[in-house]
């Protein structure tokens, strides 16, 4: 009785948590997608013919639905794991394409992705497609594939397009390389708005690696918006 009550009291402390981070949320910002999927951006920034450059796809593409159904434009979406691209292709709206890549710092690369172990062992929760370019992702198992690698600017450069609207990346470890490199040329300034999901919790990099990367992206002329689990928002600086 006693363990129940206090799983009851944290999950009310995490909601309250979460309803008061979303309350100071400034305004203009709407959520897209499922509980799951789904993230919060600024949509007052958001232009009139807009691009998503969707990194990590997974099975759950609500937000790349809801952003096309609410503002048009395009959607590219990235993902390595074959299956993740069969559900992609199989599910996806008109305005989304899906490119069977690893998102990385340098485009054309051969790389190895480590797939995920079999759903029945794996963690509660986990989808069963979180494979990762890391070896240290806890839910890699022995099975490889080989992958060939893009990044932003060659994405950019076959949408003939000088910036994205909105860059997400869920791409399981592999944000810390990303974005250092990124941040390190500037093109991390192509971005209008950035949506990354950190896993220091899974992977070899500890949380004091998730903390200089949002150092960095801030020194970057970003402002980091709001948090939600392991997910942030940021917003470029000079887009107000």
């Amino acid at each position: 009785m006693r363990h129940g009550l206090k799983k009851h009291w944290q999950r009310l402390k995490r909601s309250v948590g979460r309803r008061y981070r979303e309350w100071r949320l400034p305004r203009g910002y709407i959520r897209l997608g499922t509980r799951y999927g789904g993230w919060w951006i600024d949509q007052r920034i958001v232009g009139g013919a807009p691009l998503l450059i969707d990194c990590g796809l997974g099975v759950d593409i609500s937000f790349p639905v809801a952003f096309l159904h609410r503002f048009g434009g395009r959607v590219i979406g990235i993902d390595p794991n074959p299956h993740a691209v069969r559900y992609c292709e199989q599910h996806k709206p008109q305005g989304m394409e899906v490119r069977p890549r690893a998102f990385w710092t340098q485009a054309g690369e051969k790389a190895v992705f480590h797939m995920p172990r079999p759903l029945e062992q794996l963690p509660k929760g986990a989808d069963g497609v979180s494979g990762s370019l890391l070896r240290s992702h806890n839910y890699t198992g022995e099975e490889t594939v080989e992958v060939l690698t893009t990044s932003l600017g060659e994405v950019l450069a076959s949408a003939g397009r000088e910036e994205c609207d909105i860059l997400k990346l869920d791409i399981e470890g592999a944000e810390y390389e990303v974005l250092a490199g990124l941040c390190r040329s500037g093109e991390i300034r192509k971005a209008r708005q950035l949506l990354i999901e950190f896993h220091h919790h899974c992977t070899h990099h500890p949380l004091e690696d998730t903390l200089q990367a949002v150092a960095a992206l801030q020194d970057s002329g970003f402002d980091l918006i709001h948090t939600e689990n392991r997910n942030y928002t940021f917003r470029r600086s000079d887009l107000g």
